[in-house]
């Protein structure tokens, strides 16, 4: 026998039942409740001792009985019974919150540390849409003063239960937090709908065992439809854990940020902001799925880049894909693009890299918030030498160098062109890495940038200048074997209909004469 609710997690009335479970061996009535109202008011929900632990493993009652056990409860008797039967169903729903992440974020769901207490809230807040009545327990819970003891007993559950979990591999324990192996943990579209379609079951279930179990006369069955209706009418003030679980997660760099329609707002108060402005515009060539949003108030102006990689123009990539597949390949998904960027700006910070800052993401709708770098982008410092300005050459022989440094540090860009690079007060800023790769191509992005920054010029001085100061730095701080990969005639058939034929030979001249 175990006790649980008000009177346990500390929310009771004055007139509020006991309540209490009851397990019992070979119960042939298999669940039923037991109300008693004399000298001590109680309710005994009485349990058969296999149908609860099958609750615990396959949620063969709708989780009816065992999801009481995702909250504190009081072992009366036999405690080591209910510790077994909270730990089965606890490995269940950890198991199940990491497919659901994991089926939503792909490979980004490495960058995640999940709380413990994630899963209890991602639980209760499933549990109360499909038992509304529910919800005023799980808000008193853990409102309440014991709030925070309450917490605490429950994550121990949840990590006793990742603690038998762990040999499999799909995670790690990083403190009170779980980080994914998305190798192991491959959920897809389908383990979606099987969660899905799961949680309605279950709802269905529960609601048709409630009804089984609770085979009482129509005196009690009012009491306890009154009782709800107070409840309904009383129901406290939310909890944020309980309306949006995933604002729990977190990451090793920025804020998640799970809810889109409040992403202006939310990352307005990581800046800082309480009362604001913002207006917003996009920068970068007309395909670009970046666009800058600028907060004013109190005085303060801070702007942040946002990139939406699920924008329809990031179709860009499958068209570039198919344009250059004899010479690069490039990764389409906006998963596996957020993926990389994110992971790629760490690394290369580590490095020495000059990248902008991660201040959020919001991985549901695939984009990224990162600061805003002040300068001009080397493309149009380029455009404007070969305008005649005279500045150009050191700010290209920079990058050179700067390139040769992301490759030692391990990585190819991928998507190498000078329209990603700002030149700033505080030097190169490399702000597009959703094509940068570890095991990615370094002679195309040489090659890239060499083509890339000449096409549709008749500037052929000129574009030779750029093209031998960038290859020289790039040669004294990197690799002539790079450079040498990427005079080969693959790697400008994509660019040659882009580039006067003279000026393409001169090219491969200056990469030739340099490898």
């Amino acid at each position: 026998m175990c006790a649980y609710g008000s009177k346990v997690a500390g929310y009771a009335r004055p007139d509020s039942d006991y309540d209490l479970i009851l397990v019992a061996k070979r119960f042939r009535e298999g669940v039923r409740y037991k109300y008693v109202g004399d000298d001590v008011a109680a309710s005994a929900l009485i349990v058969d001792e296999d149908l609860i632990q099958q609750d615990a493993r396959a949620s063969s009652l709708g989780e009816f009985v065992v999801g009481r056990f995702l909250n504190v409860y009081e072992p009366l008797s036999n405690k080591e019974f209910f510790r077994g039967v909270e730990k089965e169903y606890k490995k269940r729903v950890l198991i199940e919150g990491l497919l659901e992440l994991s089926s939503d974020y792909g490979d980004f769901c490495r960058h995640l540390v999940v709380p413990l207490e994630y899963f209890l809230f991602d639980k209760l807040r499933k549990r109360s849409v499909v038992y509304p009545p529910a919800l005023y327990s799980y808000v008193q819970t853990y409102s309440c003063a014991l709030g925070p003891e309450n917490r605490a007993i429950s994550a121990d559950g949840f990590r006793e239960a990742a603690e038998s979990l762990q040999s499999r591999g799909y995670f790690s324990i990083e403190g009170r937090g779980l980080r994914m192996n998305p190798e192991k943990m491959r959920g897809d579209a389908f383990t979606k709908v099987q969660s899905l379609f799961a949680l309605t079951t279950r709802g269905v279930t529960q609601y048709a065992v409630h009804g089984y179990a609770g085979r009482v006369g129509f005196s009690v069955f009012r009491k306890e439809a009154e009782s709800k209706l107070r409840r309904m009418r009383k129901q406290p003030d939310p909890l944020p854990e309980l309306e949006r679980p995933r604002t729990l997660l977190r990451l090793d760099e920025g804020t998640v940020i799970p809810d889109a329609s409040r992403l202006e707002m939310d990352v307005a108060h990581l800046l800082g902001f309480t009362e604001f402005a913002a207006e917003e515009r996009l920068i970068g060539e007309p395909y670009s799925t970046t666009r800058v949003l600028t907060f004013r108030g109190g005085g303060r102006k801070i702007s942040v880049v946002l990139k939406n990689f699920s924008d329809i123009r990031s179709l860009k990539w499958a068209l570039l894909g198919v344009w250059a597949a004899a010479a690069n390949k490039f990764r389409m998904t906006p998963l596996a693009r957020l993926d990389r960027e994110y992971s790629v700006t760490g690394a290369l910070r580590g490095a020495g890299v000059n990248v902008p800052a991660i201040i959020a993401v919001s991985p549901d709708v695939r984009i990224l918030v990162k600061e805003f770098v002040e300068g001009e982008t080397l493309a149009k410092i380029i455009d404007d030498y070969c305008r005649g300005g005279a500045r150009g050459l050191e700010e290209v022989g920079a990058y050179g160098k700067l390139m040769s440094r992301v490759h030692a540090a391990g990585f190819a860009l991928g998507d190498a062109k000078a329209s990603n690079v700002i030149v700033s007060p505080g030097g190169l800023a490399l702000t597009d890495l959703e094509q940068a790769d570890p095991e990615g191509d370094k002679a195309w992005d040489v090659a890239e940038f060499v083509y890339y920054t000449a096409k549709l010029s008749n500037k052929e001085g000129a574009m030779r200048r750029v093209a031998g100061s960038f290859l020289e730095a790039y040669v004294r701080a990197g690799s002539r074997e790079v450079v040498s990969k990427a005079s080969a005639p693959k790697y400008l058939r994509p660019f040659q209909p882009f580039l006067l034929p003279a000026l393409a030979k001169s090219l491969r001249e200056e990469m030739s004469g340099l490898a």
